[in-house]
């Protein structure tokens, strides 16, 4: 058996006010808008989510950019993402 392709991905669940979640599967090359908490709307192609090594540091969601720049994004600053 040969592999042609390995693509990582995550798993997100998205719980709104009354409790109701919704599942998201995003892999590395997804497109994906992500929403921060002022209201800005980051476009651009998924590239990974780095992990924190410390409880104080926090989640970091990389997208390079449809501009051609490369983005992190706490998550403690995300509102929304969408695939």
């Amino acid at each position: 058996m040969e592999f042609r392709s390995v693509l990582p991905g995550v798993k997100l669940v998205k719980e709104d006010f009354d409790g109701n979640q919704e599942e998201l599967f995003i892999s590395q090359n997804d497109q994906i808008t992500v929403t921060t908490l002022d209201g800005r709307k980051i476009k651009g192609t998924f590239m990974q989510i780095e992990f924190a090594r410390y409880t104080e540091e926090d989640d970091i969601v990389h997208i390079h950019k449809d501009n051609g720049e490369n983005e992190g994004i706490p998550f403690d600053t995300i509102d929304d993402i969408i695939k």
